[in-house]
């Protein structure tokens, strides 16, 4: 009985402490998608504009997407190299959403290793089982390799003649300490108006070191930190 006291009491206080973050978030935020799969976003910098949005991780969750698509009319690139998250999303997929079966990295054109997610029985309980380029990562130990291509946040905007990304979402399972890190020395951090990122300190080699490190430098090229949802960073550009 005390067990179950104190496991539901830290569940009502999780969930206080989650809905009073989100009452002090600034106006004009809205979540879009599901409680496992949506985020945060500015829809006042998205209406009336035709917005785009570089999905990449989709895993098997595309609700942000489509309510996204839903609400603002625009564009949607998904970037995923794993061969399970794009057999389920192919097919559901809503017009105005174009699905690239590659890996979101600093340049396009290359080619690295993918690994696989163990098999279901042999993850953690409640593990969604992503794969990831980086070999350590929990999910991946002793699963399969396949080789992938890369694509790029250049790549993408010149394929659509766009000169900036309206969200980029980075759910790329560790990747992203290696792709920010390149975006804000190449300067192409300028061409994002929104950047939503799911670390992944604890569950890679990374540390939450390395994601506060992240954290300041992007602060540094311009952007405010708008949110945290467990491992979820809302960014946003302050006005130029």
């Amino acid at each position: 009985m005390l067990n179950f006291i104190k496991k539901h009491f830290f569940k009502l206080k999780r969930s206080l402490t989650r809905r009073l973050k989100e009452a002090f978030l600034p106006s004009g935020y809205k979540r879009l998608g599901t409680k496992y799969g949506g985020w945060w976003v500015d829809q006042d910098l998205l209406a009336d504009k035709n917005p785009l949005l570089i999905d990449c991780g989709l895993g098997k969750d595309i609700s942000f997407p489509i309510e996204f698509l839903k609400k603002y009319n625009g564009y949607v690139v998904g970037v995923d190299p794993d061969p399970k998250s794009i057999s389920y999303c192919e097919p559901i997929k809503p017009e105005n959403m174009e699905i690239q079966p590659k890996a979101f990295w600093r340049k396009s054109g290359e080619v690295l290793k993918f690994h696989l997610a163990r098999s279901s029985d042999r993850l953690p309980k409640g593990a969604d089982g992503s794969g990831s380029i980086l070999s350590s990562h929990h999910y991946v130990n002793g699963g399969k390799e396949i080789e992938v291509y890369t694509t790029s946040l250049s790549e993408i905007l010149n394929s659509l003649n766009k000169t900036m990304c309206d969200i980029l979402k980075l759910d790329i399972e560790g990747a992203e300490y290696e792709v920010i890190s390149d975006l804000i020395s190449s300067g192409q951090i300028n061409f994002i108006e929104q950047l939503l990122v799911e670390f992944h300190h604890g569950s890679t080699h990374f540390s939450i070191n390395d994601t506060n490190e992240i954290v300041k430098n992007l602060k540094l090229s311009g952007f405010e930190l708008i949110h945290i949802e467990s491992r979820n960073y809302i960014f946003k550009r302050k006005i130029r």
